[in-house]
């Protein structure tokens, strides 16, 4: 495999704006130059000094800057939550597979948790299209809510479902998907892996389109390391996906795997 320099080398950026979500979850506004356009789904590389690199699918990026959402939940996350405006940040990137986009349909977009990062992006291309989409995002209490009036604002339709029902509708997200499914084309996912097994199956079951994004360890970011490996699949997250055709994937010997 030739990699390009280009796709190893860091382009620095400086915090313009810190966005503080709910317990653990902040988003970070760089403002960067000279990194690529990332399309939804993608992922980039983030780093700081003296702490180890992280994947970050962003939640935007366009004309220099980029935003992304961050989970609280290790040494290099809880440096990053301690970081302030005007600080710098290194970024390298993008890497992997998007959200396929491309065909004129009729959009479901799901979001589980931070998982809805690269799906409220996606729904900023969509609405740039003029495609018809609709956003459904899920959360445990309203207090972990991202996106769902960004995305009304976009002209989005958009539901929150709380599990505890503390705001918008009180359930699972894929309970409110099965309600509106069979008025889309496509379904595009990013959330905690029982949620999108749950979509996949959903899916199948009614002769829709998925696409879903996965989550692994990843390190290298190029498909060298092979630390993202996707179990039984052999596929590699940094390098094959992380936005998978669901039927592909179950091609591939993925095994959905259901609560």
């Amino acid at each position: 495999m030739t990699l390009e320099m280009t796709s190893l080398r860091y382009v620095r950026g400086f915090i313009d704006e810190v966005i503080r979500h709910g317990p653990g979850l902040k988003s970070l506004v760089i403002k960067i130059d000279g990194l690529p356009d990332t399309a939804p789904g993608q992922f980039i590389m983030l780093w700081i000094p003296g702490y180890e690199e992280i994947p970050l699918s962003p939640s935007y990026h366009d004309n220099g800057v980029i935003r992304l959402t961050i989970r609280e939940r290790g040494p290099t996350t809880r440096k990053i939550h301690g970081m302030d405006v005007g600080e710098p940040v290194f970024i390298r990137g993008p890497y992997g597979a998007g959200f396929d986009l491309s065909r004129r349909a009729r959009y479901l977009l799901v979001g589980g948790g931070y998982g809805a990062a690269p799906i409220i992006f996606a729904g900023y291309a969509l609405v740039r299209k003029g495609f018809e989409s609709m956003y459904i995002e899920g959360v445990k209490s309203i207090e972990y809510g991202l996106y769902t009036e960004e995305a009304s604002r976009l002209g989005m339709t958009s539901i929150l479902v709380t599990e505890d029902g503390s705001s918008g509708y009180k359930g699972l997200v894929t309970d409110y998907v099965k309600k509106y499914i069979d008025e889309y084309d496509i379904v595009l996912g990013c959330g905690p892996e029982p949620m999108l097994d749950q979509l996949i199956k959903i899916c199948l079951e009614h002769d829709v389109e998925c696409q879903v994004s996965m989550e692994r360890y990843i390190k290298c970011g190029v498909g060298i390391c092979g630390s993202c490996v996707l179990e039984e699949t052999g596929l590699l997250v940094c390098r094959d996906g992380p936005v998978f055709n669901a039927r592909e994937l179950l091609e591939a010997g993925y095994e959905v795997e259901l609560e």
